[in-house]
């Protein structure tokens, strides 16, 4: 666990990075001879000095302190609770965090757990997949490894001992109902093929046009069928009757199907808008790469006409960060215009509700505190949310710049005219 202190631009103490593992209130370690306060570290300008903090900090810290935006002035300086956006800590994610250090290394990246429980399947199925994925299901190759058990065979083959990846992938009856589906699909046996591939293989078929949904769904009425059909054997002896199940497995598809994947109603297509006259509209974008990031800004009038492109690096990958500073980088650039009327739009709905005040972020505060402060130098300001769809000149601009690595003030004629469509992406 990590907490921060940091400066609102006082001339408090030094920003410190503090670790905290086993007890509350561990001291601080001194900060570097004559840099005590955080105006040490800040250039004439109110921009961060990076070649004293590259010299008194590691690089990790260093990114940290950057991505948050150059320091505001006024302010106190306050301690913040990294492990919250809101910055206030909580018994909760103090012990998510302790948690996570003792828990095994988990191969399944969070974004596909995230596909799990987001999945168009029932509580119940979403469940049972977490069960099969984490291995915590009392099949008896499990149970075996826990104490002795005298058969660890199939109980519905009885060839090969009854693993999750054997039970549900590879014996002959979960074969048989794999071989049902409509699309042909069926995971092969002895290839090695775990249960996570499975799964990810039937996602990715989305690459090559297939509707991911109906399979999946038809996959967790499967494993359904092939744990129940187990259960009853191992419990009641019942015998499988295969034809009868895959009866059972397409009749509950077609009703599921009915409730869970209805075709929705198609939406109206939105789309960017023109300014009023004598306002310029400003959307913004941001670029991620592996440690670095490209954020953009397209300026157009009343007419339509780009009249500004703003591009800047920032070498950190924190989209949150990227997304704020791209905002500010908007402001900017409607300052160095010198207009009087001026709409802001960012495709992060967290960055402009914070703009206006109705919610917080701690870690993206300064950039916050720059841009509803600047927004008093203009007539009438006006921060809003717009869809990806109709960000796409910003996004696509952001894309060619980090491609090509070209940033600052670029020359209108010197972007391809192509970028700047507001309906889809180049």
């Amino acid at each position: 666990m990590e907490r921060l202190r940091i400066s609102g631009g006082t001339p408090g103490f030094l920003t410190i990075k503090v670790s905290i593992r086993n007890q509350v209130g561990v001291p601080p370690p001194p900060p570097p001879p004559n840099l005590n306060l955080v105006a040490d570290l800040v250039q004439d300008n109110g921009h961060w000095d990076t070649q004293k903090l590259n010299h008194c900090f590691d690089n990790e810290t260093v990114t940290a302190i950057l991505k948050g935006g150059q320091p505001s002035s006024g302010g106190v300086d306050r301690w913040i609770w990294t492990l919250e956006s809101n910055g206030q800590f909580s018994c909760k994610s103090a012990y998510l965090a302790q948690a996570l250090e003792r828990a095994p290394h988990c191969v399944v990246a969070p974004k596909l757990w995230n596909q799990l429980w987001n999945s168009k399947i029932l509580e119940r199925h979403k469940v049972l997949w977490w069960c099969i994925l984490s291995s915590a299901l009392p099949v008896r190759a499990v149970i075996g490894t826990r104490f002795h058990i005298d058969d660890q065979s199939c109980p519905l083959c009885g060839r090969c001992v009854e693993s999750i990846e054997h039970l549900f992938l590879s014996c002959e009856v979960a074969l048989h109902f794999w071989r049902s589906s409509p699309w042909g699909i069926y995971p092969v046996c002895d290839t090695g093929i775990r249960a996570w591939d499975w799964v990810k293989f039937i996602w990715d078929l989305k690459h090559k046009g297939a509707r991911v949904d109906d399979i999946f769904l038809y996959a967790s009425i499967v494993v359904d069928t092939i744990w129940r059909v187990r259960n009853e054997k191992v419990h009641n002896n019942c015998p499988v009757d295969i034809n009868k199940c895959i009866d059972n497995i397409c009749n509950s598809y077609a009703d599921m199907f009915d409730t869970l994947l209805q075709s929705p109603t198609p939406a109206l297509k939105e789309a960017w808008s023109l300014p009023p006259q004598d306002w310029i509209k400003l959307n913004c974008d941001v670029k991620v790469g592996l440690d670095s990031m490209c954020i953009a800004v397209v300026a157009r009038n009343h007419l339509g006409k780009v009249i500004r492109i703003q591009t800047a690096r920032e070498n950190f990958s924190d989209v949150l960060c990227g997304e704020a500073a791209a905002c500010s980088l908007a402001v900017t650039a409607a300052l160095d215009i010198g207009s009087k009327y001026v709409i802001v739009e960012s495709d992060s709905r967290v960055v402009i509700d914070a703009i206006n005040g109705k919610g917080s972020r701690w870690a993206i505060e300064n950039y916050i505190s720059f841009c509803t402060k600047s927004s008093h130098s203009f007539s009438s300001c006006y921060f809003s949310f717009i869809s990806r769809s109709c960000n796409f000149a910003a996004h696509n601009v952001a894309r060619w710049a980090f491609t090509h690595q070209t940033f600052g003030s670029l020359p209108v004629d010197s972007v391809p005219d192509t970028l700047f469509c507001n309906d889809r992406e180049v």
